[in-house]
């Protein structure tokens, strides 16, 4: 029994100092955001908070905050440079990232900014370089097949309250090939499906199995990546087998020599993604691209997708990824500028290799686009097209994003050669339907000049007297806006029915309405107006017998100013 006791205390002893060897290997990774990104970011969950998109600006604000995630060391046996390997989506924004080793013996060891030197296109992958001289013990890589019930392991650092905290998991695998193409970019590589358990900040980790031989007592046989919703223990790996993909066919070598063929190279490879789907067009999609997007911007992009682009931007809002959201809709406008049009490259026409930027140009039909492309991530990526500029999503012309809540206006309606009525004045709230259609709530104030009829012995005598009304109209229009950069010039025509009422004159009136309306846009559906037009009303007292408008048909100008909000 004492010697049972002694053989189970050294195996947990074994688990134990395990364990610890292991901890050394596994970071919490930080990614950097730039000034920019995070400029954009604060302005852009205020004005969605203004607008009242709360769970939307939520999401951005803890992205603000800062997010971490989990990665291991590799050494690439090649080029003997080390590396953490982590998930894309943990460093989708960043170009650079902080990595912590938080030691059993409480201690911490941080290397700071550390580059980004590649992502995978299609698979959850990211290699992040560790500086020269760096002394990390790094895990072994296994691509032994694996069964269903086989034990593993996962670890990494999830969060407990909101800090990264270190966690050992076990359990075993639920599903040795599944093949989900929508987590791998519609490619053929079966991911590991298991229950060990994989926590908010788990992303990144390692999938581990028992391997005595290994200086940790372990090897990594996949990296974790992704929960499913709505069921219990069903975590997915990708297997280690992609590693060898990526370095494969992603340069990370920082200190490669940047030649003008690559970016040509690259920017083909654009031309051939644009004919197929905004998913092919998303690596090419630079994140200085997606900062630089306006709040403004944002909506029109919105609008503008496809529907497809705009689910899946919803998507990312609502799993945590917004800037990934505004990427697609961006992917998704350049891809349908640039497909089905017999572009090619026509050349490179700068190439600043200290900064790591070019200029692309490209020909079809005679005409040149210009394009901007920099270095991030490893990765040629566009920073702007001459075609798609990110601060006017919507090109010039008739508007299909115009529109607001609701807008009120104060009014002038002054007489056009008659006397029936003086300057009035008038308070209106206006709301588009579709764009193109409003409706239209408005009342004024009117003095009207009538008829009385009167008898004096055997005369019949007409006395002119100034009349009071409050005047109520509904009005229904249609509209054609017109965008001019931020400023819509927007033509309407509407037709309009309702009362007046007054203390001993009332009546009914209808009539119709054209002008034009000058609309500068400040946010979403927020917009400030200046409206000029023609207005004619038709006025019917009940009493026509004892009162006689001057004139039957009031015409005058009709001029307001107006915000929407």
């Amino acid at each position: 029994m004492k010697r049972r006791i002694l053989t189970l205390l050294a195996l947990v002893t074994i688990t134990i100092a395990s364990a610890q060897n292991l901890r050394e290997s596994i970071a919490i990774v930080r990614p950097k955001l730039s000034e920019t990104t995070q400029t954009f970011l604060s302005d852009f969950s205020k004005s969605l908070r203004r607008d009242g998109f709360y769970s939307a600006a939520d999401i951005l604000q803890s992205y603000e905050k800062g997010s971490f995630g989990t990665g291991f060391t590799y050494r690439d046996k090649r080029n003997g440079r080390l590396y953490i390997i982590t998930n894309r989506h943990v460093v989708e924004q960043a170009e650079s990232a902080d990595i912590e080793f938080s030691l059993p013996d409480n201690s911490t060891k941080t290397f700071a900014e550390c580059p980004v030197v590649g992502v995978h296109d299609d698979f959850d992958i990211a290699f992040i370089a560790l500086p020269k001289g760096a002394d990390v013990p790094t895990l072994e890589i296994s691509d032994s097949p694996l069964t269903d019930g086989s034990p593993v392991f996962s670890a990494g650092f999830p969060a407990l309250e909101e800090k990264p905290s270190w966690q050992l998991g076990q359990g075993i695998v639920s599903n040795a090939n599944v093949l989900i193409k929508s987590l791998t970019n519609g490619k053929e590589l079966p991911l590991i499906q298991h229950t060990a358990q994989v926590d908010a900040g788990s992303s990144g980790g390692p999938l581990l199995i028992r391997d005595e031989q290994a200086a940790t007592g372990f090897v990594v046989i996949g990296i974790n990546t992704w929960k499913a919703s709505g069921r219990e223990n069903t975590n997915f790996a990708i297997p280690t087998r992609a590693i060898d993909d990526f370095l494969a066919n992603y340069p990370t070598d920082t200190d490669r020599l940047l030649t003008q063929a690559e970016v040509s190279n690259r920017a083909a490879e654009m031309l051939q993604a644009a004919q197929s789907s905004y998913q092919a067009m998303m690596p090419f999609v630079s994140y200085q691209y997606v900062s630089n997007i306006s709040v403004n911007t944002f909506y029109d992009l919105v609008i503008a997708a496809s529907d497809a682009a705009t689910d899946a931007m919803e998507s990312c809002f609502e799993q945590g990824s917004p800037l990934e959201g505004i990427r697609i809709g961006l992917a998704d406008i350049i891809c349908r500028q640039f497909s089905g049009k017999d572009y090619t490259v026509s050349t490179v026409a700068s190439l600043d290799t200290v900064h790591k930027r070019a200029e692309v140009s490209y020909t079809a039909g005679g005409k040149d686009i210009t394009t901007h492309w920099a270095m991030e991530q490893g990765r040629w990526r566009l920073t702007d097209t001459e075609n798609v500029k990110a601060g006017n999503i919507e090109p010039n012309g008739i508007s299909k994003s115009y529109g607001f809540g609701t807008s009120v206006y104060l009014g002038l309606f002054a007489p056009l050669g008659s006397s029936a009525f003086d300057l009035s004045y008038s308070l209106a709230f206006k709301r588009t339907i579709l764009t193109f259609m409003t409706y239209e709530i408005s009342a004024s104030y009117l003095k009207l000049q009538t008829e009385k009829k009167g008898w004096e012995g055997l005369n019949e005598v007409v006395t002119s007297h100034a009349k009071s009304a409050f005047d109520i109209d509904l009005n229904l229009g249609g509209q054609l806006p017109v965008k001019c950069g931020p400023v819509y010039l927007v033509p309407y025509a509407k037709v309009l029915g309702g009362l007046y009422l007054g203390s001993d004159l009332s009546g009914i009136n209808y009539g119709f309405g054209a002008g034009v309306e000058v609309a500068y846009k400040l946010g979403y559906q927020n917009y400030v107006f200046i409206n000029l037009g023609y207005l004619g009303k038709k006025m019917k007292p009940f009493d026509d017998e004892e009162y006689r408008l001057k004139s039957k048909m009031l015409s005058g100008l009709a001029c307001s100013i107006g915000i929407s909000f």
